[in-house]
């Protein structure tokens, strides 16, 4: 059973808990959420006891995981803590400077649109970090097996066969000992809890140095030719980068792009407003240096020890993968230490998470660097700013070049929706079609291993929103065949929910009558019956194989 995290153990009178999570960023409370949402007991560690908002980092959150926020009655207090509102824009703007001429215009990029989707039931929602944190952190309330730790940093983990226990240094000088069953470390890319475990990071950084820019311009909004847009694309030769709003009251962003390290605000300014292409007056509220790192983990465990996030992984920014990444790593991780908890996982199910995520952030990261390779600059040219026939003939160039080389990381759906984990030894794999998601072109696919086609039942009721915290068996016929199943569940202690929904159009879509989802909403099973013997079934899917 979980053990909350207010509770002590008899030896040394040390606290508690069934898992600690370093880092309360969106993957380290993401996880925090998951955990609690299920009644495990965890204590969350953070140096910091509110969100760091001198920078955004992280700008949107895609639609996978919106619907894990969905599923876990998060969706709505993201959204009303962004300063941006949902809908507010769905587009991309390249530009020769802000106030200059027009390159280039994506409609309906990211899939922030406000307009109903068929194949998702929640769009992606355009808003900085500390916005998403500042929301997490409020809705800890609810879960009242996460007991909060702020002020405090971990600086040392130790770990036996049966627990884990980390040592905590607090804001005032004191040292304080957590045991666990379980540690999961989401600290970031420098990440202490990684370095104490001995895990290396692999991989290269680029070699180009950009400064993100945070600074007042109000009005400004209302002074440029090109509309509402959440990204502007800056192109000509004296400076590019990408530009946009935090919020609707004047605060913005630059990141300029292959940028010598400016100490002085003065110079940034200047900078920032040649990509306006005005001497906008603009006050400098904050600049950061940073490098693209494309590192990974040697491994994602050591022990009872899990890294997650930016700990596990770094990639570009470019496509937006990288928070969202760990988001997915904190769900994936989340149920699975839940089930070992409450009693019903296999041994083979914490090891299943390696093998399922790892190599998701090799894709992430291959797909970031991919849409690296053609930045502002490499589309910056000097006529680009030209006037009469010259200028508007470059811009026609351009404009034909930015639609082939930058689609694929403004149209994103084909890959945050269609890359599952189809190899994953906790699915039964079939011969069945399976159709292949390709670059922006999402095809719902039912295959084992994939995320589960979407489909509304009804004005606004989603078929994720029927589907249990356990496993679901979802039963398209009109005949159920389901009872031998949740005998064997029960047995088990396994939980699950049968969902009947009579759909034929659903036993096309998902190319079955019967399909068995996880908790994570990605396929374990599909057929046209069910196998004669079922307990094997729930045994191969919750890691008892």
């Amino acid at each position: 059973m979980p053990v909350p995290a207010d509770t002590y153990a008899n030896d040394d009178a040390e606290p508690a808990t069934d898992v600690i999570v370093v880092g309360a960023g969106p993957v380290g409370l993401t996880l925090a959420h998951e955990l609690g949402s299920r009644g495990v007991g965890v204590a969350l560690v953070d140096p910091h006891d509110r969100p760091d908002e001198s920078s955004p980092r992280c700008k949107q959150l895609n639609p996978r995981s919106m619907e894990h926020f969905r599923r876990l009655g998060l969706a709505d207090a993201i959204r009303d803590a962004s300063l941006l509102p949902f809908g507010w824009s769905d587009s991309a703007v390249f530009c020769t400077t802000l106030t200059g001429p027009l390159v280039q215009r994506f409609g309906g990029v990211f899939a922030t649109s406000d307009v109903p989707w068929s194949v998702l039931p929640e769009p992606a929602q355009w808003t900085a970090q500390f916005s998403v944190e500042r929301a997490l952190r409020a809705e800890l309330a609810t879960r009242p097996t996460v007991t909060p730790h702020w002020g405090s940093t971990l600086v040392d983990v130790d770990q036996d066969a049966g627990s884990v226990t980390a040592t905590l240094l607090d804001d005032r000088g004191g040292i304080t000992r957590l045991r666990a069953r379980y540690l999961a470390a989401a600290d970031g890319g420098r990440s202490t809890t990684r370095q104490k475990l001995g895990i290396e990071l692999s991989g290269s950084s680029h070699g180009v140095e950009n400064l993100q820019v945070i600074f007042d311009a109000p009005g400004l909004a209302a002074r440029h030719r090109h509309g509402r847009a959440l990204q502007y694309w800056i192109l000509n030769d004296e400076i590019s980068g990408l530009m946009g709003q935090l919020d609707t009251s004047g605060k913005w962003w630059a990141i300029l792009i292959d940028a010598p390290n400016w100490s002085s605000h003065v110079s940034t300014r200047r900078a920032v407003q040649a990509l306006i292409g005005a001497d906008e007056p603009l006050r400098i509220v904050a600049q950061t240096p940073w490098t693209a790192r494309m590192l990974l983990a040697d491994r994602y465990r050591e022990g009872r020890c899990f890294l997650l996030g930016d700990a596990a992984h770094l990639n570009p920014p470019w496509g937006g993968f990288g928070a969202n990444t760990g988001i997915g790593d904190a769900v994936d991780l989340g149920w699975k230490i839940a089930a070992m908890v409450d009693g019903w996982g296999g041994e083979a199910l914490l090891a299943s998470y390696e093998t399922e995520r790892r190599p998701f952030a090799v894709s992430a990261i291959a797909a970031a660097k991919h849409n690296m390779a053609v930045l502002t600059p490499e589309l910056s040219t000097p006529e680009i700013t030209g006037h009469g026939e010259e200028g508007e003939q470059a811009r026609r160039h351009a404009a034909e070049v930015i639609a082939r080389s930058k689609s694929a990381e403004t149209y994103t759906l084909g890959f945050t929706l269609g890359t599952g984990c189809p190899d994953s030894p906790l699915v039964l794999p079939d011969t069945r079609h399976a159709p292949l998601s390709v670059g922006s072109v999402y095809q719902p696919s039912a295959c084992p291993g994939m995320r589960l086609p979407h489909l509304w039942l009804g004005p606004g009721v989603s078929l994720y929103d029927r589907l249990g915290p356990g496993f679901t068996l979802i039963e398209c016929g009109v005949a159920s065949a389901s009872d031998g199943l949740k005998a064997q569940a029960s047995r088990r202690g396994v939980p699950l929910t049968v969902l009947p929904i009579n759909r034929p159009d659903a036993a096309a879509l998902f190319d079955a009558w019967y399909v068995l989802v996880r908790p994570d909403q990605l396929v374990a099973w599909r057929g046209d019956e069910l196998p004669e013997d079922v307990g094997s079934l729930l045994d191969h899917v919750r890691g008892v194989i």
